[in-house]
C-alpha cells in the first residue's frame, strides 16, 4: 500500500505541472475568484470550501492521539497544516511513509490509548468540532444543490487547471480517509468496516468521529 501511495504521490504532482487541462494559475479567473470568495457558482464555492473542511477532519483523525498511540514515529502536525494550502499534496507522502501502524508491547498499547493530548489533541477530539464541521458540511452542500448549477463546474474542470486539480484533489482526499479510518478503527478496536464510511465524502468520517467513544 506504501508503493501505491507514494506513486499516486508523484503522478499527481507530476500531472498538475504538467498535463492538467486549462490555464495556469497566474491567468485563471476562476481561481482568482475562489481565493477571494467572489464566485458566483455555489458547486464552486462549496467544493473549494471543503477541501477546507477535508483537512480539519484529518486533523480529528490524526491529532487526538500522539504518534505513539497511532503507531507513527513521525508527528502528523506539519502534514496536516501543510495540507490546509496543499492537500493531498501534503497528506500522501504521510501515509505513504511515515503513518505505518507498528505495534509494541500491550503495555505500551493500553498506555498510550489512554493518554489524552492537551491543547489541540483535545479539539480535535471534542465532539462540538466535530459537530460544527458536520453542520458546514450539511450546509453548504445543501447551498450547492439547491443554487448550483453542475454543468457550470463541469465547464471549469475542463477550462480551469485549478478547478481540475482541486477536483481530483477532493477525490484522493476521500480515498485517504478510507485508509485513515481503517487505521484509527483499528488501533482503537472498532469495527474496520467503518473504513467504507471514508467513500462518503466529510460526513463518513464525521460520523466515526461523532460516535466515537471518549477515552
Amino acid at each position: 500500500m506504501r508503493w501505491i501511495l507514494a506513486l499516486t504521490w508523484l503522478a499527481f504532482i507530476a500531472y498538475a505541472w504538467i498535463w492538467a487541462p486549462g490555464q495556469p494559475l497566474g491567468s485563471d479567473p476562476v481561481f482568482k475568484e475562489l481565493v477571494t470568495l467572489q464566485s458566483k457558482e455555489p458547486w464552486l464555492l462549496t467544493v473549494f470550501s471543503w477541501l477546507g473542511i477535508y483537512p480539519a477532519i484529518f486533523a480529528c483523525l490524526l491529532l487526538r492521539r500522539s504518534g505513539k498511540a497511532r503507531g507513527s514515529r513521525v508527528p502528523a502536525w506539519p502534514f496536516v497544516l501543510l495540507s490546509f494550502g496543499l492537500g493531498a499534496f501534503a497528506l500522501l507522502p504521510y501515509f505513504a511513509w511515515f503513518s505505518q501502524t507498528h505495534r509494541g508491547s500491550g503495555y505500551e498499547q493500553l498506555s498510550f490509548a489512554r493518554q489524552r493530548e492537551s491543547g489541540i489533541g483535545r479539539v480535535a477530539a471534542h465532539k462540538l468540532t466535530h459537530m460544527v464541521l458536520l453542520l458546514l458540511t450539511l450546509g453548504t452542500g445543501f447551498y450547492a444543490v439547491t443554487q448550483g448549477n453542475p454543468d457550470v463546474y463541469m465547464e471549469a474542470f475542463r477550462e480551469s487547471s485549478f478547478v481540475h486539480i482541486m477536483t481530483i484533489d477532493f477525490v484522493i482526499l476521500t480515498l485517504l480517509s478510507v485508509i485513515a479510518l481503517f487505521r484509527d478503527a483499528s488501533l482503537n478496536r472498532r469495527s474496520c468496516g467503518w473504513a467504507v464510511a471514508g467513500l462518503i465524502p466529510l460526513i463518513g468520517p464525521l460520523i466515526y468521529l461523532m460516535t466515537a467513544r471518549r477515552d
